[in-house]
């Protein structure tokens, strides 16, 4: 089975824009990096919807749903 692909748009010196299809493999597991991302948006979308409290509430919990998964005490660092 052929690896997933997008499309990437850049844009050239020329004022012109060239697309390249990029293929990619999809990782199986969610990394502390990730979920800091997840978290990240999450929190955007609480400010875009602060005035949905019920969206503004699903949104709060994805971010500290978010936050709690990254296990920061279990992050060893390499000296």
């Amino acid at each position: 089975m052929a690896n997933p692909t997008y499309n990437q748009t850049y844009a050239n010196y020329d004022g012109t824009h060239s697309t390249v299809a990029v293929e990619y493999e999809p990782k199986d597991y969610i990394g502390a990096l990730d979920h800091f991302h997840i978290a990240e948006c999450a929190r955007q979308r609480m400010t875009e919807y602060c005035c949905d409290i019920v969206r503004w509430r699903g949104e709060r919990r994805s971010f500290y749903t978010a936050l709690q998964m990254m296990e920061v005490d279990e992050i060893g660092f390499m000296d």
